[in-house]
C-alpha cells in the first residue's frame, strides 16, 4: 500500500484549484438535483479513476459531469450520447476552467448557471473571475486520489456492518472530503440559522471522514463528528484511540491524522479503532434510542 500524502501546504496551490473545480461540477448537481434530505443530493462519488457527479436530471435526458484523476480530463456527457472534454492541466485557471464548463453544458444541450461565489472556501472570488488559482500538479492529484481510495476502504469498513440508516461514503464539494454518516432516527432540531447547517442537521447523527486540510488544519485526517455538537468529551477521553487521536473542543471534532494511521503497523485496523472508539465515547455521553438494533450486523443467510 502506498503511504506517501502530502500535508495541505505542500499542495496548496493545486489543492484549491481542483476543490474549486470540483465546486462548480457540484453546484451544477445542486442546481438540477431533486432534493433530498441532509444535503443527499449534493454528493459526489469516489470511482477508481477519480469523482464524478453520478446522473444529474435534465428535462429529457440524464447527464454527468466526470472528472479523470488518472488521466487528467473532465467528461460531460448525457444519455443522448453526446459527449465533450475538458483536459485538465498546470495553467488552466478557474476563471477558464468556469468558462470551458458552461460551454460544455451548452454543447450537450443542458445549460446550467451556477452560483459564481465558492461555498466553505477561503477565497470569495467568483468562479469567473478568478485567475490565481491556475495550478495543477498531477503528481500530487494522483497521491490524493489514492489516499481517497485508502480512506474510502477504511470508511467502508466500518460502516458497512451498521444496521440502521447510514449514508456510505462519498464526496462532499463544499469541504473537499469524503464521508460517510450513521443516523439515530431521533429528532434534533438545529438551532443555528445558517442555511448549510439549518438543512444538514435535523436528527441525531455523527458523520465520519477524511479531508485533505485546509488552511486552518494543516494535516490531512480522518475525523468524526457528532451532532448535536459535543461540548467536551470528560473523562471518556481515556477511551479515545489510537493514541494519538484527540479531541479539537472550538470545532467539537475527533480527529485522527493521516500520517499517523500510516505509521501503525495495519492503517485501516487504526482508522477502524478511531471511528469505533469515537462512536463508544459518544454513546456514553448521549446514548441514542435503539442503539443494539442500528450496529447490530445484518446476517447474511445462506
Amino acid at each position: 500500500m502506498d503511504k506517501r500524502f502530502l500535508n495541505y501546504p505542500d499542495w496548496q496551490d493545486t489543492a484549491d484549484t481542483l476543490h474549486l473545480f470540483l465546486q462548480m461540477a457540484g453546484k451544477v448537481k445542486v442546481e438540477r438535483g431533486y432534493k433530498r434530505p441532509e444535503w443527499g443530493h449534493v454528493r459526489m462519488y469516489l470511482t477508481i479513476q477519480g469523482i464524478g457527479t453520478g446522473i444529474i436530471p435534465a428535462q429529457d435526458r440524464n447527464f454527468e459531469i466526470y472528472f479523470n484523476l488518472v488521466h487528467h480530463h473532465v467528461d460531460v456527457q448525457d444519455s443522448l450520447g453526446n459527449r465533450t472534454r475538458i483536459p485538465l492541466g498546470d495553467g488552466l485557471s478557474v476563471a477558464d476552467f468556469h468558462g470551458q464548463l458552461m460551454g460544455a453544458l451548452d454543447y450537450i444541450g443542458t445549460p446550467t448557471p451556477i452560483n459564481p461565489v465558492p461555498q466553505e472556501f477561503h477565497d470569495p472570488t467568483p468562479f469567473d473571475q478568478d485567475t490565481e488559482h491556475h495550478s495543477y500538479d498531477r503528481a500530487a492529484v494522483e497521491l490524493f486520489l489514492a489516499n481517497l481510495h485508502f480512506a474510502h476502504r477504511s470508511l467502508t469498513g466500518f460502516l458497512a456492518p451498521m444496521r440502521g440508516k447510514t449514508d456510505m461514503p462519498a464526496f462532499w464539494f463544499g469541504t473537499m472530503d469524503l464521508s460517510g454518516i450513521v443516523y439515530s432516527g431521533q429528532p434534533a432540531p438545529y438551532s443555528g440559522s445558517d442555511m448549510i447547517g439549518r438543512n444538514a442537521f435535523d436528527e441525531k447523527l455523527c458523520e465520519f471522514g477524511f479531508w485533505p486540510g485546509d488552511t486552518k488544519i494543516p494535516v490531512p485526517s480522518f475525523y468524526a463528528l457528532p451532532y448535536p455538537f459535543l461540548a467536551s468529551i470528560g473523562s471518556y477521553g481515556t477511551l479515545l484511540a489510537p493514541e494519538k487521536a484527540h479531541f479539537l473542543t472550538p470545532e467539537s471534532e475527533f480527529l485522527f491524522s493521516l500520517e499517523d494511521a500510516f505509521a501503525a503497523p495495519d492503517p485501516q485496523q487504526a482508522v477502524g479503532e478511531f471511528f469505533r472508539s469515537t462512536f463508544t465515547i459518544l454513546q456514553r455521553l448521549d446514548r441514542w434510542d435503539d442503539l443494539d438494533w442500528i450496529t447490530e450486523p445484518l446476517t447474511y443467510r445462506k
